[in-house]
């Protein structure tokens, strides 16, 4: 009954950001809030008409039943449904050249089709037939070289499996389909027992950039999303190569801002090592799907800021979590900019997880972050994986770290990272994880208290989310702290003011330790490079003897 009670409030405190109240307008939107929720697959149908109409129309793999369309006349804060012909398709992108909207789409056993207005959205529709292949998640189209070229990226029915591209033109009309760019198969090994599900490279998303090139990036079974470029504005690609985005078996995705920069949406995670008995199929766990993040470029790519968790799922520590839906994902986004640097973003896959969340640009920016537990557990990420896959492809869970009362402050909660040996658990380290603005150069704080026998729990400080029990992260992360008093200098059970402060583009990145603001002689050596910074903090109980484990009062990350 107290683990069920604890779970019950653990549900509660992490519908944080659903339970959030929508902003009457658009000039206040800042920070993440949802406003809706996608009537299908959020990686296809959002579309912005000239009007400044927003629409989410209901097609896709996993749609609502129906002909109809969610529309939002007021920059995507409400919304209602709105009835469609039946046998009228959609058209969800407007050409700049002819100002007709374009979608192509597969059609199950009858190839790939592209659909053109004809007179406007509320005009008459084209049918094209554009190949006998059938693909696969076909993205939105992309119109580059001034729109006089629309260019669609699509996956499926070809061998080598991988990638490719179909290019227009002449507005649509007629269309050419680009060589195919593949990734290489998970083949185990390391930390992996088995093998992925391996499925070449897949969903693909694309941008023009501003020396004229096309950039692709890739969903692959690799610990990296990986990328192609094409210089004759996608007819031909080179080879792929690991793109500088973590994510595996999960879809990337990125847009232009009409100021230029750049935005990525992408699942910044890692899953757990596979099983032993995975053997490159259907028998893959999904793992990594409980957060979608978004960065921002300014630089056409070459760096990244932000890289913030933009929605947590708020069923991520449910019981139940396997018995959810077909596909347990808050993997697949798609935007508009409704406004100058207000953004709109469709987030997941199955009906049990979409979501439409608006937030600020500015947002990204942050350079740091504070939490004392006032929001519950809404900002973290606590759960373990109870042994055996339900459904598809999935386990369920219970919680790992717990909150608990604060030992002199009355009212307030403070969180109970400890040891406990479980048997049933996929792997019985208990762990909490953290995101924070990325940074190359900052710092990590905590109060902290640490028992008098306390044993084997450590802070990682990383730039991917990890699950909180996968002890992988100590041997990915770039910075690890042992939270051991004879390390520390600690010698009573009061709270500890624990700094950690780095810069990881130094030439000895070694990383600095204070206690209560008086400097340890510790260095922390970087275990691992970085291509973005980081982002994450992980605190982990690792097996032990039966312990106290350690209290965390609050934690803020700065620049």
């Amino acid at each position: 009954m107290k683990k069920q009670l604890l779970l019950a409030s653990l549900v509660c405190a992490s519908l944080g950001l659903q339970a959030q109240h929508v902003p009457s307008t658009i000039d206040s939107v800042f920070a993440p809030v949802r406003v809706g929720t996608p009537p299908s697959d959020a990686y296809i149908g959002l579309s912005r008409l000239e009007n400044g109409e927003i629409r989410h129309y209901n097609y896709g793999e996993q749609a609502e039943p129906g002909s109809f369309y969610l529309s939002s006349k007021d920059n995507g804060l409400t919304w209602r449904k709105v009835n469609a012909p039946v046998g009228m398709p959609f058209a969800d992108r407007q050409s700049p050249v002819s100002k007709e909207y374009i979608r192509v789409t597969h059609m199950p056993g009858m190839g790939v089709y592209c659909i053109r207005t004809e007179g406007g959205i509320n005009g008459g529709r084209r049918v094209i037939k554009i190949a006998d292949t059938n693909s696969i998640m076909v993205k939105p189209p992309v119109f580059v070289d001034g729109g006089k070229r629309i260019v669609v990226c699509a996956h499926g029915d070809v061998n080598p499996k991988g990638c490719y591209t179909y290019v227009s033109d002449d507005d649509g009309l007629t269309w050419k389909r680009s060589g195919i760019v593949t990734a290489p198969n998970h083949e185990g090994g390391g930390f992996h027992k088995g093998i992925r599900w391996n499925h070449g490279a897949v969903e693909p998303t694309l941008i023009e950039l501003k020396d004229g090139r096309l950039w692709m990036i890739m969903r692959t079974s690799q610990d990296y999303h990986y990328e192609a470029f094409s210089e004759d504005g996608g007819l031909t690609w080179s080879e792929s190569r690991p793109s500088p985005f973590y994510g595996t078996i999960t879809m990337p995705t990125m847009n232009r801002l009409e100021d230029g920069r750049l935005l990525f949406f992408w699942c910044n995670t890692t899953p757990l090592p596979e099983m032993a008995t995975a053997n490159g199929v259907w028998d893959d766990v999904f793992t990594n799907r409980d957060v979608t993040h978004v960065a921002i470029s300014e630089d056409d790519g070459k760096t990244w800021i932000g890289m913030r968790e933009l929605y947590l799922t708020p069923k991520r520590n449910d019981s139940d979590y396997a018995g959810k839906g077909v596909d347990r994902s808050t993997h697949q986004a798609q935007m508009v900019e409704v406004a100058p640097g207000k953004i709109l973003a469709a987030i997941g896959q199955h009906a049990t997880f979409r979501s439409m969340v608006m937030f600020d640009v500015d947002w990204l920016y942050e350079t740091e972050r504070f939490n004392d537990f006032a929001d519950g557990l809404a900002q973290w990420t606590v759960f373990n994986y109870i042994k055996g896959i339900t459904g598809h492809c999935s386990y369920n869970r219970i919680a790992g770290c717990e909150l608990v009362a604060h030992p002199e402050k009355e009212g307030k909660q403070v969180l109970h990272v400890q040891y406990k040996a479980d048997e049933s658990l996929v792997a019985d380290t208990r762990g909490a994880v953290w995101n924070f603005p990325v940074m190359k150069q900052g710092s990590f704080k905590a109060s902290v208290r640490i028992p008098q026998g306390s044993e084997e729990v450590y802070l990682l400080l990383n730039d991917r989310w990890m699950n909180p029990c996968d002890t992988v992260a100590r041997h990915e992360c770039m910075y690890e702290v042992k939270l051991d008093r004879k390390q520390l200098g600690i010698r009573d059970d009061k709270w500890h003011e624990i700094t950690v402060s780095w810069d990881v583009e130094k030439k000895n990145a070694a990383a600095r330790i204070q206690v209560d603001g008086k400097k340890r002689n510790l260095r922390l050596h970087l275990k691992r490079p970085t291509h973005h910074g980081i982002s994450y903090a992980h605190f982990m109980a690792c097996p032990a003897k039966e312990n106290p484990g350690i209290q965390v009062e609050w934690v803020k990350a700065s620049k």
